[in-house]
């Protein structure tokens, strides 16, 4: 009776803790939230949500580190069973409610710019790795400084250190892939010995073995990293195993390779779930993603993971079954050689077209897409056309016509050749590079806009055209 009692008096306060992100002034706005699984972050557990009229998200409390994107800024808690949080935005000012509410604020303050690109900074300024692991591990024991003195609990210091070193040693990593990359493993022995003692002292930051990692979200780029460099490429090198290949989804098959061979439970099912999920988001429709799926349901017939991975995998599912279909009438193919873009607008004459420039590996143009219908009914409106223009290379023929069905993408396509491409990098590149999705019209066969409105922009892209009707 007395145990009965307690949990009565104690069961009302823990069903009232919960987490409120709140930002003044805002209504109804956008926000992804990130909850963990069982304390673990996991990159499938993110989603989109919104905030109410009063500008606020409230969500059970969940153990662990909890994450926020705003306006494309990441605010976290850290939080603890039983426990009330409260964090409000109101302009750049943060504020937070909680019993260690000065670790919490300390915890958004910390600095985690992507980490290649200071890595490679680094590099730049000196390619020496013992100044720069000197460099690296300063700026680490700088950013954990304040938390040593803080008010916290054991188990937030634990997540704050292992948050910061996993990113350090990523970074520390990142500091010789040029030279690793540029290694001749039948000559280089001494190098290969040197290299080897550079990742012995990036492990003796953070172990990329180590379950605790998992409860951290640096520990995503550092695993895949670490996937890539050292278990798929240096390791095999330098047994003489390493074999060079060129398929097109080597990036995914190699990794997830090392994953089931080299990591041992609980981190090969939270790892092999992330990299399915990864490759569903990718939007590559690759069809062994289902085979990969089917093995992890077998393996792991409980897991937690895998109601985060089924809508993408029926996406899969979907699309393949959609590219059985033949192409409709409305989808045309420009089959002779084009190799020039003035030649294949004056294929247009007499005509208004918008021009989409696109490839089956640009996740940002396949956003685009599903605004389609709406510029479909437009374009017809006004009797228009659409013209598609892959730049994509001939080993992937296939995936961009299978890619045409599944969009239902609507109008005249041709993939670039060689004299095309050079001639669109020319026109619509800066800087050397071409950034696409990339967008322009066409009037009675020549371009008269070569940086039209996005599909999303709906609005100002009708006005934009309306002008050249």
């Amino acid at each position: 009776m007395r145990y009965l009692l307690c949990y009565l008096l104690l069961c009302p306060f823990t069903l009232l803790a919960q987490i409120t992100f709140k930002v003044e002034g805002a209504n109804r706005e956008p926000v992804r939230v990130m909850q963990p699984l069982k304390g673990n972050y996991h990159i499938a557990a993110w989603k989109n949500d919104t905030l109410n009229n009063n500008g606020e998200l409230v969500l059970p409390n969940q153990p662990g580190t909890n994450e926020f994107i705003y306006k494309q800024k990441t605010y976290r808690l850290y939080v603890r069973p039983g426990k009330t949080y409260v964090l409000t935005l109101n302009k750049d000012e943060i504020k937070i409610q909680a019993e260690d509410e000065e670790g919490q604020l300390a915890l958004n303050r910390l600095s985690l710019p992507f980490y290649q690109a200071v890595a490679m900074k680094y590099y730049k300024e000196d390619t020496v790795f013992a100044h720069n692991k000197i460099r690296v591990l300063a700026e680490m024991e700088q950013q954990l400084r304040p938390f040593h003195t803080l008010n916290i609990d054991k188990g937030f210091h634990q997540y704050v250190e292992k948050l910061v070193k996993v990113y350090y040693a990523n970074m520390l990593a990142c500091t010789f892939i040029q030279p690793m990359m540029k290694l001749d493993f039948n000559k280089d022995q001494a190098q290969i010995k040197e290299i080897a003692g550079y990742w012995k002292d990036v492990f003796a930051i953070a172990d990329p073995q180590d379950p605790a990692c998992m409860a951290v979200n640096t520990y995503f780029d550092y695993a895949n990293f670490y996937n890539t460099w050292y278990l798929a490429y240096f390791l095999p090198g330098s047994k003489g195993t390493y074999k060079r290949q060129v398929l097109d989804d080597e990036y995914w098959t190699r990794k997830y390779a090392v994953i089931q061979s080299d990591y041992k439970e609980p981190l090969k099912e939270y790892l092999t779930a992330q990299w399915i999920y990864a490759i569903t988001m990718e939007g590559g429709f690759q069809p062994f993603a289902l085979d990969w799926y089917n093995e992890f349901q077998t393996l792991y017939p409980r897991s937690i993971y895998t109601a985060y991975l089924t809508n993408g995998i029926n996406t899969i599912r979907e699309y393949q079954k959609k590219t059985k279909n033949d192409f409709s009438l409305t989808q045309h193919f420009i089959e002779d050689t084009v190799n020039s873009f003035d030649q294949l607008a004056a294929k247009f004459k007499g005509q208004t077209v918008y021009v989409d420039l696109w490839a089956t590996w640009c996740g940002p143009c396949k956003e685009e897409f599903a605004y389609n219908e709406g510029l479909k009914q437009f374009l017809k409106k006004n009797n228009m056309q659409a013209l598609y223009i892959s730049i994509d290379k001939d080993a992937v023929d296939q995936k961009w016509k299978d890619m045409i069905k599944y969009y239902d993408l609507q109008g005249y396509h041709i993939r670039a050749s060689e004299k095309l491409l050079n001639d669109i990098r020319n026109i619509f590149g800066e800087n050397r590079g071409l950034a696409i999705p990339r967008y322009a019209i066409i009037k009675d066969g020549k371009m008269v806009l070569n940086n039209a409105k996005r599909p999303s922009d709906q609005d100002a892209l009708y006005k934009q055209i309306a002008r050249f009707l």
